[in-house]
């Protein structure tokens, strides 16, 4: 196979001068079958272009990517590198434990929540932070910071559940021992700045009661002994209920004349150094007894709530006289708060009557007056005055006399229409206006119905409560109070009396105080340690292993994406679809390799573009050549785009088919076609611009019957000489004694004398070359040549692919 193709001459191999040309070389034999040349990435329509950037770029993409990817993933891996976490637990207990139970259980369970934050905040407080610094000294974890105590508020989390007495302290840490070593001295400094510090307090308020007791009791020995000396010179006291004797009175109390009996001593317990800790909360306040072990009375009740008293002929002794004087107090409020109630409701029912007024004397709303002159009644009244109107006028303007019957008559009747109109108005307006008022009346009645209502009712009210605190001042004042103490007609106030029941109270609640805080001393702790520093455990492993994989993923599709970017924005003819897509040009032509490759050593390709080459001949010559077209330029949108490869293989396959062929090469400035042909570039379109030579000489022979004529040396002469009448009878002059001429032309977007060679040609073909066109240019240049008016043009695409070249 490979002899049989060495055999035959393609169209596009270098040539070398003959040293006789033929004039009309006869057409080599036609090669065989081409083989089937290499695959390329493979694209079907338009919506697989961004596989075919990946596909093009592959190599770029995992070459660049693997160090990108690779990058990501050693940054990832550091900066989401688990740590280790160390845990404590605390616990709070919901209600404090209290052996006396002088606490409030309720109170308690509703203020846990807040106690549970306090601890939470104290726990990351600065004076328990700085406290935990101290056993933190040698920490490599804190010694790497340059503000430790605003890094452990950040990295140090304290956490509870809704409901959980139990208060999480975590941290996290690169080290796992000095994650164990921060939560342990954060949990001592807690306990030791805290906890322990708040039973310090308790033990030092024990022990200012205990002082304050003594100092009490010595105050009520002092009263005591006065009282005995005073009793032992004769004075009368009459004996208290319940006594033993004359003159007793019950242990602690005090004698109906001021004199304080001995009290029993009262054990104080000492205070042991060392007390268990201490309840979180402050101790609940002690209910004070009232002077001489009465109860202290109940709050009055609320205004308005009816209050029960005696009935006549019950036993006044036994009523509670603090419960009639707090009954009595409740009147009396009651009795001052009802006028100004009564007040307010009046100022309401005042408002509301003026409100009723103002709705019985608005006027007539506008659009009411609307709805009245739409009203047929009316617009029938209306047309009759102003009928009646015009007809007095009229006849009052032709009459020589205005007092004649008629005339008057006339305005009678006018007047009485205008005043029927006007009553006619105002009775519908009042009719539409009915209505409306009657519905906005009728709320504020029941609005004053109401307060009519509520008026009456606490004038009752006020009635009533006045007659009952009459009757309980009676009641009150008729009590008999024991001890000849009290409110009675025949009361007195003693003073002396007075300061020592307010001094025997006192220290009543102060003895009280102490036994209660020495059992919450001796109660449970409120807050304590349930567990230490676990031992620190490296979690969220899988974070950091997900993150550090999408790293290195990233850095492959950071580079598709930059790949596809450049590419849309590049937007390269990448297949044969975008070379349709970009013009309305039509594709004559399809070669399925590269320009080196078909001038290269795999036979099979070059089998393959020799035989696209035929196929753009064929249709040259059946489409525009069989119509009179003599010649064709092979233009591109800009340089190196395949153009001189396309020029040279056409008229090259066009000479061996029979046709009598020059091709002349007028790209000047960058001349290829001599290259192709294996000749120097010697004289041409230059010097025959410059009239240096004649065409005779500086045409030369191709061994395949292609006539050639290079471009010659460029100056600024030929530049300007390729324009106008002297390109018109150069061309003239070269097409004569050929069939066809192929014009290599200059890139048609870039050079002036491009369009001066390319629109005085019948045929024009443009190269677009695989990867190297790119689609808004290659539009560009057929908006050109479409504006040019050229007979017949087509594009030519080159480095298809094996299937693209099917077309």
């Amino acid at each position: 196979m490979d002899s049989e193709i060495d055999m035959h001459t393609p169209h596009i191999l270098p040539v070398t001068p003959p040293v006789s040309p033929p004039k009309h070389a006869p057409a080599p034999p036609r090669p065989a079958a081409p083989g089937k040349p290499g695959a390329k990435p493979a694209e079907e329509g338009s919506n697989l272009r961004i596989l075919t950037y990946l596909q093009l770029h592959w190599l770029k993409i995992v070459f660049c990517g693997l160090f990108l990817g690779s990058g990501g993933a050693y940054a990832a891996w550091e900066l989401l590198a688990s740590k280790y976490e160390s845990t404590a637990l605390l616990q709070v207990v919901s209600v404090p434990i209290a052996l006396g139970n002088q606490n409030n259980p309720n109170q308690a369970r509703t203020d846990f929540v807040t106690y549970l934050k306090t601890i939470s905040a104290l726990i990351k407080s600065d004076f328990v932070l700085n406290a935990a610094l101290r056993d933190l000294k040698d920490s490599p974890t804190i010694k790497a910071q340059k503000d430790p105590i605003k890094y452990l508020e950040e990295e140090l989390i304290v956490t509870w559940q809704d409901g959980s007495e139990v208060i999480r302290v975590t941290f996290k840490s690169h080290e796992p021992a000095d994650a164990k070593k921060i939560v342990d001295a954060v949990q001592k400094a807690f306990m030791s700045e805290v906890i322990q510090k708040e039973v310090q307090e308790k033990q030092e308020f024990v022990k200012k009661v205990e002082d304050q007791t003594l100092k009490m009791r010595k105050i009520l020995d002092q009263s005591v002994d006065g009282g005995e000396k005073t009793n032992g010179k004769g004075s009368n006291t009459a004996p208290a209920p319940g006594g033993t004797g004359a003159g007793a009175t019950p242990a602690g109390g005090v004698s109906p004349d001021g004199v304080a009996a001995p009290m029993p001593a009262i054990p104080l317990p000492p205070i042991a150094p060392g007390t268990a800790v201490a309840q979180g909360g402050p101790a609940a306040p002690v209910a004070q007894a009232a002077p001489g072990g009465a109860v202290a009375p109940p709050a009055a009740g609320p205004p308005g709530s009816q209050i029960t008293l005696p009935p006549p002929g019950m036993d006044l002794g036994r009523i509670n006289p603090q419960i009639l004087i707090s009954k009595v107090a409740g009147l009396l409020a009651q009795i001052e708060k009802l006028p100004l109630a009564m007040n307010d409701e009046k100022r309401r029912l005042t408002l509301l009557k003026q409100k009723m007024d103002a709705i019985q004397n608005a006027p007539v709303a506008p659009g009411t007056l609307d709805a009245v002159d739409r009203d047929i009644d009316v617009v029938s009244q209306s047309l009759k005055t102003i009928r009646a109107r015009r007809e007095y006028e009229f006849r009052e303007s032709t009459s020589t006399s205005p007092n004649a019957p008629g005339i008057l008559e006339l305005k009678r009747t006018y007047e009485a229409h205008e005043l029927k109109l006007t009553q006619l108005r105002k009775e519908k307006a009042e009719l539409f206006e009915r209505e409306k008022r009657v519905a906005e009346a009728n709320k504020v009645g029941l609005e004053m119905e109401e307060v009519i209502r509520r008026l009456q009712r606490l004038q009752e009210e006020y009635e009533t409560d006045k007659e009952l605190h009459k009757r309980a001042e009676q009641q009150l004042a008729a009590i008999p109070f024991p001890l000849g103490r009290g409110f009675g007609p025949d009361s007195h106030y003693d003073p002396d009396i007075s300061k020592l029941e307010g001094t025997d109270g006192i220290y009543r609640r102060l003895v009280q105080q102490f036994y209660l805080t020495q059992m919450e001393l001796s109660s449970s702790a409120r807050v304590r340690l349930l567990q230490p520093a676990s031992n620190p455990a490296q979690k969220d492993t899988k974070k950091q292993i997900i993150g550090t994989v999408f790293a290195g993923l990233m850095g492959f599709g950071l580079m598709a994406l930059g790949v596809i970017a450049f590419e849309t924005c590049a937007k390269r003819v990448s297949s044969l679809g975008d070379v349709k897509g970009a013009s309305n040009v039509p594709v004559v032509g399809v070669i399925p390799c590269q320009p080196g490759e078909a001038t290269g050593k795999d036979p099979m390709k070059r089998a393959a573009a020799n035989e696209a080459i035929d196929k753009l001949r064929a249709y040259v010559t059946q489409t525009w050549l069989a119509r009179g077209a003599t010649t064709v330029a092979v233009t591109s949108p800009i340089g190196d785009e395949g153009k001189a490869f396309t020029a040279f293989g056409l008229a090259s396959s066009l000479a061996q088919s029979g046709y009598k062929t020059l091709i002349v090469d007028f790209d000047l400035r960058d001349p290829q076609l001599h290259a192709f042909a294996g000749v120097a570039n010697l004289n041409g379109v230059c010097e025959l611009l410059r009239a240096e030579t004649d065409p005779r000489s500086a045409l030369q022979f191709l061994p395949n019957g292609l006539h050639l004529l290079p471009a010659g040396k460029w100056s600024d002469e030929a530049r300007k000489a390729i324009t106008g009448e002297k390109l018109e009878a150069l061309l003239t002059k070269l097409k004569g004694p050929y069939d066809c001429v192929v014009l290599h032309s200059h890139a048609l977007l870039t050079a002036a004398e491009s369009v001066e060679v390319v629109r005085r040609c019948e045929v024009v073909l443009v190269s677009v070359h695989y990867r190297e066109t790119t689609s808004p240019l290659l539009k560009r240049a057929a908006e050109r040549i479409t504006a040019m008016e050229i007979p017949y043009s087509g594009v030519v695409y080159i480095g298809a692919t094996e299937q693209e070249a099917l077309c």
